[in-house]
């Protein structure tokens, strides 16, 4: 395997790369039983460690606390976090190949990209995805130094369950380093998953809009005509790019229909534990007395991560819907009217396909978009004023 994993979106490489040394997703190809079989162990040992362990205990603590809301909120809020970001890991984990393959694809369309207007296009999707890396860095980091510096002292940084008395020494100082690394490990992951997921629908957003340029200047290198019309010999190389452009754009809806197979599951539990997490940390900051402003920091800078997450999948899954349609306006940009019968018909093939939006939606139900976003909010703003009225 290679030490570095490349790749031309400066996000993914990042992201790609640290994913693969924490063993959640390993993108090369793998040769050997044997080779595959380690990294298998690999991964479900360091995803037990880090994640499966404390799904296990929090899920007992959440049991023995049952009747406590405030307890409920603490623990369930954590646990929620875990479920969410397994449901992504496990998409990782037994897609890898197909993700693998689609990450290539991707990567080798990019590269082969020669036109100023293309690598602008590309650059402006790559500093996109760079901001949205950089804002959930600032979250993650924010809130997991505030969660260590508000943690009391003689406490966990995080509820869970043990069999014996974890406050006795040395058993303490070894529960609090695992702790501290797995919480560090843990919001790295949140941040690694849904950037590599976000940049991967942000890619075929970029190659969509790639394919429009295309459209657009089909025929800016041909000289042009005094009667309006192309020669025979103009009308050959129209019907080639013609034909490359509609198997390029049928290429793209397959790797969005891919994705949407791939992610599908994992948004619908993203959605779903986003809507109670948002409400749960809204009813923390509501209820809170404590007048410690780390904590109340932790929770608000947790609330404001998990909001701007929901955010930008529904940003992405909007626009990539948007960019889809866009397809066949640049198509009907291109001077089709030089163009006879047959090329016109080729050119109407896009065209109507165009007009249906391709979409990410969460298991089915709804689709990625801001609308989308606004909806959850809505909810989460529902069960909260239910939690409030529940303990008034």
């Amino acid at each position: 395997m290679k030490l570095v994993f490349d790749n031309f979106i400066s996000a993914l490489k990042v992201t790609l790369n640290w994913s693969r040394y924490i063993g959640i997703f390993i993108p090369d190809e793998l040769t050997g039983r044997r080779q595959k079989l380690l990294v298998q162990a690999y991964s479900v040992f360091m995803y037990y460690l880090f994640i499966g362990f404390f799904i296990t205990t929090q899920i007992i603590s959440f049991i023995l606390v049952w009747g406590d809301l405030n307890l409920m909120t603490d623990v369930g809020l954590v646990l929620g976090t875990n479920l969410a970001l397994s449901a992504k890991i496990a998409v990782f984990f037994f897609k890898r190949e197909d993700l693998a393959n689609i990450l290539k694809k991707n990567d080798d369309t990019l590269r082969s990209e020669t036109r100023a207007e293309g690598k602008k296009i590309i650059s402006e999707i790559d500093r996109e995805t760079n901001a949205f890396m950089k804002v959930f860095f600032c979250f993650g980091v924010g809130t997991v130094i505030a969660w260590f510096l508000s943690t009391p002292k003689g406490e966990l940084h995080m509820i869970t369950w043990y069999p014996f008395d974890f406050k006795r020494s040395p058993a303490y100082e070894i529960i609090m380093i695992h702790q501290t690394i797995a919480v560090a490990v843990i919001a790295s992951l949140l941040i690694t998953v849904d950037i590599i997921m976000l940049s991967m629908i942000a890619v075929c957003r970029c190659r969509v809009k790639l394919v429009g340029l295309s459209l657009q200047t089909i025929c800016d290198d041909l000289p042009c005509n005094v009667k309006n019309k192309l020669t025979s010999d103009e009308e050959v190389i129209v019907a080639k790019r013609i034909r490359e452009y509609i198997i390029e754009h049928q290429a793209i809806l397959d790797c969005i229909s891919e994705l949407q197979n791939h992610f599908s599951p994992a948004l619908l539990v993203q959605l779903l534990t986003s809507v109670v997490i948002i409400c749960v940390t809204a009813y923390q900051l509501a209820v809170e007395k404590s007048s410690d402003l780390l904590r109340k920091f932790t929770m608000a800078s947790f609330l404001f991560a998990m909001s701007t997450e929901m955010f930008t999948f529904g940003y992405q899954g909007g626009h990539l819907s948007h960019d889809s349609m866009e397809v066949a306006t640049a198509a009907y940009s291109c001077p089709w009217y030089t163009f006879p019968t047959s090329l016109k018909r080729s050119l109407l093939v896009i065209m109507i396909r165009a007009q249906q939006p391709a979409l990410l939606t969460a298991g089915g139900f709804t689709t990625l978009s801001l609308e989308t976003f606004v909806t959850i909010m809505k909810a989460s703003y529902s069960f909260f004023t239910v939690l409030q009225e529940a303990t008034d």
